[in-house]
């Protein structure tokens, strides 16, 4: 199946927020959403069928400098196993490479083997701990970085 990448819209935000609340158990808002689409050093992607309008994920993330901070990752849940993460990660970093980045940053839950595994899959480590990082548990998030530019 084909899918493609194109840069968020306010348009995409009912599908986004269903697959955010489906996700997380502290979902983003709209507003936050709305923020990521109109900030300068933002690059939400949205990842969907070319024949069709529908998101079924999307990546949020910060370019500035030669750094990539990467804030959210989502997939829908009947389209998940599939791939469409690791795409979603591959069409980051390679405009990423382009942009010159040098470091990529971001902040996992400890009790995400999968998206940790994910992320390590892409050469991240984990290079500290932000203790009691995710205001609705509590839980400590793993901060991983990775260098340099992917080949």
């Amino acid at each position: 199946m084909l899918f493609s990448i194109r840069r968020m819209t306010e348009k995409d935000l009912d599908e986004i927020l269903a697959i955010e609340q489906a996700s997380y158990k502290t979902p983003w808002s709209r507003r936050a959403f709305e923020s990521e689409i109109n900030a300068r050093h933002a690059f939400p992607l949205i990842l969907g069928r070319p024949d069709s309008s529908s998101v079924l994920g999307y990546v949020c993330y910060w370019l500035t400098l030669d750094e990539c901070h990467i804030l959210n990752v989502a997939i829908h849940p009947r389209f998940r196993r599939m791939g469409l993460a690791s795409q979603l990660i591959d069409h980051l970093l390679e405009i990423c490479q382009r942009e010159g980045v040098l470091r990529y940053f971001l902040e996992v839950r400890v009790s995400n083997e999968g998206a940790i595994s994910l992320y390590r899959k892409y050469g991240f480590k984990v290079c500290g701990v932000r203790r009691r990082y995710y205001g609705d548990t509590g839980e400590d998030a793993l901060i991983m970085q990775r260098r340099g530019a992917w080949n």
